[in-house]
This record gives structure tokens, C-alpha cells and sequence, in this order.
């Protein structure tokens, strides 16, 4: 295996992690906004931006970079409403011809580049901003500050990409335990890579991506790749959805789900209320194997379902050069329809109900659920990683793969859907489908984590999240939030997130790999995306060795390491 330690050092000399709190505040201090017509800066709906970026000098990518980490920034002016220039040369010439058929421009000019040495057509520059420098962290700091990372006055809207000095946790700490604890996950084949993404009161204090997309080594993981996320999209998808539609009264947790999905007014399902089946004690089975349904006796995929090309748009693609029927949706949702309950009103962890909700956000919103969560969330947050179908939009060698199905599609599933349910619905589920990298799955978490607000936008209201990240029915022994997880009532020990977890803490794991964690008790946002089912999903080491806990301890530890320090008295 190819060493770890060159991956270690492109991202501290990337993202300027080794330079001091003192140097950063420096840096921070170091910004003038000299023009800012309308308040642009800090940048606000990004749903409604369509930005491009034009270098004069040498960027190095860092301020390109920095400015990606919030929103899609492309180098085609001609479809941007905002045009962002940076000047990092002296001689960088007469640019007001590119001002003039700009709609917006805002203009940052590094060190020793001041406006007055332009004869610039103000008319069409929405701001003006002066860098006291022009190294790496002032590069990076200047994205942050057009995007709110941080602002004049100080305190920012959106993430803050810094290091753990900043919040006096000690970096050297966090470094060591946490490379130690991947390296081992991945010596021992707990998964080949994975992206660790940590916010502490909305600061990113670590932001690393670790090992490579399978163990032949080839493609390094990256922190723009995307992972599926697996059950995270029940919290990530079905969740947000659900709410917003709960705040506008389109639902009543309290009553039937077929009060809304009238086709199981006629089953065993009719009366079951919407809230026991989000707190997963609705006596619904765990899940069925949808699959199975589709093969013959011979274990063969049955033909009249199955097709090796796309016909036409009455197939679904299951994987690269399969596709399945539309129509078999249906008999995805009736199978479940007419699947026998559990007894016992006992809590039992299921993915059925979540196959209903894409259809039922279509029927109330009059948007498909894919359009309704673009609109209401991902594309406001920033977030277009986040997205089912991911092909639709980047390449293989951006996506990490997950499982070499040698059961069912009989290949290596990469930009696919896992889950072979979700695959049967076109990609597209309430239980699973949605991918995303660390960064932009971060977002959607901190708008929860702040109570639904993100941005300077409100998108659920407080009250709503507060309820939903809640335990709801722990006399029934039931640790779930709606729709949320949340820490194990007793026995603590045997479940994913640290036992230093508040009792306010949620979040929720997926069986790619994959974990998020909010804890509002003291600002702490963890993320861990991963592939453990590479090769096969038999691989079960990353639970095995607890590395997705013993992670999450060591930012937790970090916490306590700090608050229980000697107060220094001079």
C-alpha cells in the first residue's frame, strides 16, 4: 500500500493547518471591503447564483478552492450572473471590457494590488475587496470571507475552515490519534479510505480525506469525492422533506400515514400512525429482499424485467448495462404493501415506510422529491454534491466505489445505489440513494445543528428540529428521535457514536460505511464517510475495530482535554 503520510502532508500545506492561531488572526484582520453595494458580501442565495472565477496572476488553485468549498464556482463567464476576479499581478492590465459584459463582478486584489492603479468602470462591481497578502492561508481566508466563513464584524454565517488552535484544542492531539486509528482501519482492511470532516460551534477543525477508493491503490480519495450514503438519506432526504411539509400542515405526524398514501387505506397498514412508523415501532418488517422477487428458480434475473441496454425510458438503470422495468416500482410498493406486520408494538428498525415518501412529497408538494429537496435545501446550502444519481453529474473516479455485487448485478457498483431496493425505484428513495461528500453532507447537518438556520436562511423552523432530534418514546425502550437516531438509552458502549454523546445528540449511520453525528450540547459536528462493504459487504472490521468510535471519542476527548485545562493566571 502507498504511504499515507504524502496525502497527510498535500492537505496541511493545502489548507494551512500548520500555521499558527496568531498567523490566522493576522490573516483574518488583514481584509478591507472597500465596495459592497447591497451588503453582496457576505454571499447569500446561492439557489439564485451562477458564479465563474477569472485569475489575473498566479491562484494556485487555493482561492479557487476555497471559494468551491461553498458553492460550484465555473470558469465560464458567459453563464454566471457573478463574476469573482482576483489580481495577483502587478501588470494584470485593462480587464473593464470583461467588467462591462459581467452582470456582477466582485474583485479581490492581493497584496500590493490596490484599486486605484485600475482605471476600473465601478458601475458594474458589486464590491471591492483589498488582501493584505498573498500566500496560501490569505488566498483561503479570502473565500471564506466572500462566503461568510468569517466577516468584518467577526462572526460568520457559514462554515469556518480553521484549525483546532483556534478553539484552544490541541492539534497535535487530534492529528496523531485520529491518523493512527484510520491507518490502522485501513492495514486491516476496514475499509480502503475515508473522508473525516469535524466542526466545533460551526469552525471546521479537521477536514481530511484518508486511504484511496479501493485497495489496489490507484485513485486517492479526495474531499470533493463522493460517497453513498446509504441510511444516512433517511435523516439527509426523507427527513428535511418530511419536516418542511409538517411546518406548511401538508402532514400530521399524529395521524395515519394513509390519512396522505390512500393506498394503504385497504391493508393491515391503514391505521398505522405516521409518528410510530418514523420512530421505527410501527411493527413494520425490517425490510424485504425486493430482489429476489425478480429471479427465477435458477436464481436468473427474469427476462421480462431485465434488459442489458436501454430501450427506452420504461427502464430503470440498476447498474452500468442492466436495466429493470419501471413498472416494477409498483410491485416494489406492493410487496410491501401486503407484507405481514410484527406483533408486539416493539421497536424494529425498518426501511419500508421510507420507499413511500418520494411518492407522497410528489402528491403534496406537486414537486418531485428530488426537485423539492434541490429547491427547499441543497442548492440554498450549497450543497450540489448531495444529489441521487450522481453520474447525472460527475465521473466514476469522483464517486467511491462500494460493493463487487457477485449476488445480484454481478459487478462492481460505482455511482450506483448500493441498496438494490432503492436501485429497483431508479436510484431514488426516502430509505437510501442520496450521495454526497463530507463537506456538503456537513451542511445540511449544521443547519440542523443550529435548529434550522444556515446562512443567514431559516429553513425549518427551531421548534420543529428541536422535536424531531428528540427522544420521543423512551418508556417504550425506544432510543429513536423521528427519523433521527439518537444515543443508546443504556448499555452505551454498543452503539456507534462516543459514549460522550449528550442525550441531545443525533444523527445516523448507513451500512456503506458511513456516519454523521450532531451534538448541540457543545457545538460538535462529525462526519465519517467510508466504503466498508468494498470488496463485499461481509467485511464488517470497521465495526469490528470501533473505528468510527474511537474517532468520534478522540474529538470528544479533545473537548474535555481543553475544559478541564488549568486556567493560566498571570
Amino acid at each position: 500500500m502507498k504511504s499515507l503520510f504524502l496525502l497527510s502532508i498535500l492537505f496541511f500545506s493545502f489548507t494551512g493547518f500548520s500555521q499558527s492561531y496568531e498567523y490566522r488572526m493576522d490573516v483574518e484582520a488583514g481584509f478591507a471591503l472597500l465596495e459592497n453595494k447591497n451588503n453582496l458580501i457576505p454571499l447569500q442565495s446561492l439557489d439564485t447564483l451562477q458564479i465563474s472565477y477569472l485569475s489575473y496572476g498566479n491562484d494556485e488553485g487555493i482561492f479557487l478552492e476555497s471559494m468551491r468549498r461553498y458553492a460550484d464556482i465555473s470558469d465560464n463567464n458567459s453563464k454566471s450572473n457573478l463574476l469573482i476576479i482576483a489580481v495577483f499581478d502587478d501588470n494584470s492590465g485593462d480587464f473593464n471590457k470583461i467588467i462591462e459584459n459581467s452582470e456582477n463582478v466582485i474583485i479581490c486584489f492581493f497584496q500590493n494590488n490596490s484599486f486605484v492603479n485600475f482605471n476600473l468602470d465601478l458601475e458594474n462591481i458589486q464590491a471591492i475587496i483589498e488582501v493584505n497578502g498573498r500566500d496560501s492561508i490569505y488566498k483561503d481566508y479570502c473565500g471564506q470571507f466572500i462566503f461568510g466563513g468569517f466577516t468584518v464584524q467577526g462572526q460568520g454565517i457559514r462554515f469556518k475552515y480553521t484549525n483546532p488552535q483556534e478553539l484552544g484544542l490541541d492539534s497535535a492531539f487530534i492529528y496523531h490519534k485520529v491518523d493512527s486509528i484510520v491507518n490502522f482501519a485501513i492495514k486491516n482492511t476496514a475499509m480502503p479510505g475515508c473522508q473525516i470532516f469535524v466542526a466545533v460551534n460551526q469552525k471546521v477543525i479537521f477536514h481530511k480525506s484518508y486511504g484511496f477508493h479501493t485497495y489496489d491503490s490507484l485513485i486517492p480519495v479526495k474531499n470533493s469525492d463522493l460517497y453513498d450514503l446509504a441510511s444516512i438519506t433517511k435523516i439527509a432526504a426523507s427527513a428535511p422533506a418530511l419536516m418542511k411539509m409538517y411546518e406548511n400542515q401538508l402532514i400530521d405526524i399524529h395521524k395515519p400515514l394513509s390519512k396522505y398514501y390512500k393506498k394503504l387505506k385497504f391493508s393491515n397498514k391503514k391505521d398505522l400512525l405516521l409518528i410510530d412508523i418514523l420512530c421505527h415501532q410501527a411493527n413494520l418488517k425490517a425490510w424485504i429482499p425486493f430482489w429476489k422477487y425478480s429471479l427465477d428458480k435458477n436464481q436468473k434475473l427474469i427476462k421480462k424485467y431485465y434488459i442489458d441496454y436501454q430501450k427506452n425510458k420504461n427502464y430503470y438503470p440498476v447498474c452500468e448495462n442492466l436495466y429493470i422495468k419501471k413498472k416494477y416500482h409498483k410491485k416494489v410498493l406492493k410487496l410491501i404493501k401486503k407484507s405481514e406486520l410484527e406483533t408486539g408494538n416493539k421497536y424494529v428498525y425498518s426501511d419500508l415506510s421510507f420507499y413511500f415518501y418520494p411518492d407522497l412529497v410528489k402528491k403534496l408538494t406537486k414537486k418531485d422529491f428530488e426537485t423539492f429537496l434541490t429547491d427547499e435545501f441543497y442548492s440554498k446550502l450549497g450543497a450540489n454534491s448531495l444529489m441521487f444519481n450522481p453520474l447525472n453529474k460527475f465521473t466514476k473516479t469522483q464517486i467511491v466505489p462500494t460493493e463487487i455485487d457477485n449476488f445480484f448485478r454481478k459487478t462492481l457498483i460505482n455511482g450506483y445505489v448500493h441498496d438494490e431496493g432503492a436501485a429497483m425505484c431508479n436510484g431514488v428513495s426516502g430509505h437510501a440513494g442520496l450521495f454526497a461528500n463530507a463537506n456538503d453532507l456537513a451542511k445540511l447537518m449544521q443547519m440542523f445543528l443550529n435548529y434550522g438556520k444556515y446562512g443567514n436562511y431559516r429553513y425549518i423552523d427551531s421548534l420543529i428540529v428541536k422535536e424531531w432530534t428528540s427522544f420521543q418514546f423512551p418508556e417504550n425502550n425506544n432510543r429513536r428521535g423521528i427519523v433521527f437516531d439518537k444515543p443508546l438509552l443504556e448499555n452505551k458502549e454498543q452503539g456507534t457514536p462516543s459514549q460522550m454523546a449528550s442525550d441531545l445528540s443525533f444523527g445516523h449511520t448507513g451500512f456503506t460505511g458511513t456516519f454523521v453525528w450532531a451534538d448541540p450540547q457543545n457545538g460538535l459536528l462529525f462526519v465519517f464517510l467510508s466504503n466498508r462493504v468494498y470488496p463485499t459487504r461481509d467485511n464488517k472490521n470497521l465495526t469490528k475495530y470501533n473505528i468510527r468510535t474511537n474517532i468520534h471519542d478522540v474529538f470528544y476527548q479533545a473537548i474535555e482535554k481543553r475544559d478541564k485545562a488549568p486556567e493560566f493566571i498571570d
